[in-house]
């Protein structure tokens, strides 16, 4: 297929539908490699592609050589992209050359940038100042600012999963100078100790709460306009030292419809960078600041992040796997079961996957030693690393829970229940929950401590009543919709 294609454009047959069918298929690296022997035997008749009269078979030219990318192309792009003057081909060209090491020509591209942001701006001179504004900040990135804003009074959205927002509440409000209620999925507060409220573990993200009403449009350039007019600019600008650009992008939540939302997310875009007088860039890439807008019926919420806030909560949870617990959830599990735990505890998770249960719980609370076990190397491995960069001594063994033994016996037992995603997941529940119970039993200090998330109720159920040695002393629903549950249970024995 790719020699008969090549083939056709050698005889100057169907050019540019035969390259945008090439440029299609070598997306496929299977193909790519078929189409470099090609290339290689033919290099100069695709180069000279680059001097075609049509200017779409350049276009699809250009495209086909930055996935060559071949090192000696680099300055032939570069001396075509400078010769170039069909205006809507110039991005294409930075696009190909963005694959390369094009270093050596960052003054030119600095200096093209800067021409073209002096002139009037056309669809495809905007298209161009992006491409130009990548290749300079992929290179040199730009120095973010500095976050400023922990004195002033905040109005915040927190956000919260698993349908605890009184908890994340409560601990909010015992931070003096702070008040709230709950929403759906979060909670707002005000306050004016933002620091102190940085610090609760349990909320998921933090968002500023810059336009605290609901704006009556679901269009960019109204929701642009309303909030530019109410001070969008002058609010970040007072939360941070610095006073150049800002890097923004946008974000949509809560409209299914994609084409909607991408195209509410591009109208919104467009319209506080052309209008912001120069204060707000948009680039998905680098930003400071997320635009989230909250689509609700015909009304949308606006709220910012504001990512150079230091976050220093979960900066541990460097490694992670598809199956990893989100670090709040694991705070939030903690917190829970906070009543329950026991000071200098020796604790143990057999299924500790990459620490986060155990990494949380050692900010939880005194304890005396924590122990976990998982048959997965690299999940053991990323548990090590995780504890390490926390100051957490983790004891860690790749092993399999049934093979476990021990020289004492733990005070707690804490656990997120594996889950199974085959077919025969039904099957490995019932084993893994037999397991976990069967081998506690033997590991379980006298009125030791059991705390089990589960997202598997029937069977840990069913598994509670054939185990009568455990006392229930709660159950709590850590999903709105009861698919996730929170299991404290004590050894009767004494």
């Amino acid at each position: 297929m790719i020699k008969n294609l090549c083939a056709e454009i050698y005889a100057e047959k169907n050019i540019r539908a035969n390259l945008i069918e090439l440029n299609q298929m070598i997306k496929d690296d299977a193909y790519l490699d078929r189409f470099l022997d090609e290339y290689y035997e033919n290099e100069i008749y695709f180069i000279n592609l680059l001097e075609h009269s049509d200017a779409k078979v350049r276009k699809n030219a250009v495209k086909l050589l930055g996935r060559v990318g071949d090192p000696t192309l680099l300055d032939i792009l570069f001396e075509h992209y400078q010769a170039e003057e069909t205006q809507f081909l110039k991005s294409d060209y930075l696009a190909a050359i963005a694959g390369f090491d094009y270093k050596k020509y960052l003054p030119e591209f600095k200096e093209r940038w800067k021409l073209l942001e002096n002139q009037e701006r056309t669809k495809h001179s905007a298209e161009e100042i992006k491409q130009l504004q990548k290749l300079v900040w992929k290179a040199e990135p730009p120095k973010r600012h500095t976050f400023t804003g922990d004195h002033l009074e905040n109005k915040l959205l927190l956000i919260v999963s698993g349908g605890q927002e009184a908890e994340v509440l409560k601990e909010a409000r015992s931070i003096p100078d702070t008040e709230g209620k709950t929403m759906k999925g979060g909670c707002l507060i005000t306050t004016g100790q933002l620091a102190k409220v940085r610090e609760i573990r349990t909320y998921q993200a933090l968002l500023f709460d810059f336009y605290p009403a609901s704006i009556p449009a679901l269009d960019g350039e109204t929701i642009g306009k309303t909030i530019l007019d109410a001070g969008l600019t002058e609010y970040i600008c007072r939360r941070h030292k610095e006073e150049h650009s800002f890097l923004f992008r946008v974000d949509v939540r809560g409209q299914k419809d994609i084409v909607k939302k991408n195209q509410l997310a591009k109208e919104l875009s467009t319209y506080l960078q052309e209008n912001s007088r120069g204060m707000l860039i948009n680039e998905s890439s680098f930003y400071e600041v997320e635009i989230r807008v909250i689509v609700g019926g015909q009304s949308s919420r606006v709220f910012l992040r504001l990512t150079c806030m230091p976050d220093e909560r979960f900066r541990y949870r460097k490694y992670a796997t598809a199956t990893s617990m989100h670090p709040s959830k694991a705070a939030m599990i903690v917190h829970c079961a906070k009543p329950y735990l026991r000071p200098a505890a020796n604790i143990l998770d057999p299924f500790c996957g990459t620490g986060m249960l155990l990494i949380e719980r050692a900010f939880g609370g005194p304890y005396k030693s924590l122990y976990g076990l998982d048959i997965s190397g690299p999940a053991v491995q990323a548990a090590w690393e995780n504890g390490s960069r926390a100051g957490v001594n983790l004891h860690l063994i790749q092993r399999n829970f049934n093979d476990f033994k021990h020289e004492y016996k733990f005070d707690e037992i804490i656990t997120d229940m594996p889950r199974g995603n085959t077919k025969n997941a039904g099957v490995h529940a019932d084993y893994i929950y037999h397991l976990l119970f069967s081998r506690s039993l033997e590991l379980l200090a006298p009125e030791g401590i059991m705390v089990i998330y589960s997202e598997d109720e029937a069977v840990m159920e069913k598994k509670l009543t054939e185990n009568l040695w455990l006392r229930r002393l709660e159950k709590i629903s850590m999903s709105r919709d009861k698919s996730s549950w929170l299991y404290i249970l004590q050894n009767k024995d004494k």
